[in-house]
């Protein structure tokens, strides 16, 4: 992995040249940016060229190998009973404990809260190296959103109980966890598992809408956003692709309350235009960028 500090950095997108490229996937699938470009100029929407509309997004409850696609993608499961953080008996700050750590990275936080946004577009299927699993298990045929589940679960399992968290997936539209953050406890972390596992990847990538809906969490001040392309529709029925200023400003402008945004890129060290948008993202919010092979 690659670390970039983007603590002082001023990130420019004015000027910068779209390079028109396609990706052949071994599934025979376009990956490919029908974004006009860093400028927001450009021509219209090749839809041919759409970040794999692999199937509807579905959330299967009931996991299995190659989960069946019965649930509508909007499906939300309802939250578990859940209570106030209690004050620490030592009378401590809840934030005295180790911070939250995402790839090896330590991820500081204002408050006790973190929220996880995660991608789950139809590129997440491309194949990764073999991996280690939070359970320390060798995954040998995985895809990016197995590596990226994998990393979510060993993150949110470190979390200390004083900790409150959510986790966001995203397409072209989003799948949360719970409506509102929860205490990371126990039965907390094992239903939120549960959740994760049912995940599939599917459609495309509106990052702007699924980091905007974080930041409407006010009290949170940490997001994890991790990705493996650039934005390109920025709303749910796919009627609009937004510029990359769109979905940059669409998050610059819900980021009211001053959160640290640390925005993690998977297998994009060589996209031009997704590492720089996830750089841009990270210096207009005060976080730091990290590239995951």
């Amino acid at each position: 992995m690659k670390r970039i500090s983007m603590v002082g950095v001023v990130a420019s997108t004015s000027g910068a040249i779209l390079a028109a490229s396609t990706v052949i996937l071994s599934a025979g699938l376009a990956v490919a940016n029908p974004n006009p470009g860093l400028d927001g100029k450009g021509p219209g929407v090749d839809r041919s060229d759409l970040d794999l509309p692999v199937m509807v997004p579905v959330y299967d409850p009931n996991p299995k190998p190659k989960p069946g696609h019965t649930i509508p993608g909007d499906f939300m499961p309802p939250p578990p009973r859940d209570f106030p953080l209690p004050p620490r008996p030592d009378g401590g700050d809840p934030r005295d404990e180790p911070p939250p750590v995402f790839f090896g990275e330590e991820i500081d936080s204002n408050t006790n809260s973190i929220i996880y946004v995660i991608d789950n577009s139809g590129s997440m299927t491309l194949s990764v190296e073999p991996f280690t699993d939070e359970t320390g298990e060798v995954v040998r045929n995985g895809n990016r959103l197995d590596r990226a589940k994998a990393e979510l679960r060993r993150s949110i399992a470190s979390l200390p109980d004083t900790f409150f968290f959510n986790v966001i997936f995203y397409d072209e539209c989003t799948l949360s966890c719970w409506s509102n953050k929860q205490r990371a406890t126990s039965a907390n972390k094992q239903y939120a598992f549960s959740w994760i596992a049912g995940v599939q990847p599917a459609g495309w990538t509106n990052t702007g809408m699924a980091v905007a809906q974080a930041l409407r969490d006010k009290d949170n001040r940490s997001i994890v956003l991790l990705s493996d392309g650039s934005p390109n529709f920025l709303d749910c029925a796919m009627h609009y692709v937004g510029t990359f200023d769109q979905h940059r400003d669409l998050i610059r402008n819900e980021n009211t309350q001053g959160a640290t945004i640390n925005a993690f890129g998977i297998g994009i060290a060589s996209d031009i235009d997704a590492r720089s948008f996830m750089l841009a993202v990270a210096a207009d919010n005060r976080g730091s960028y990290v590239e995951v092979r």
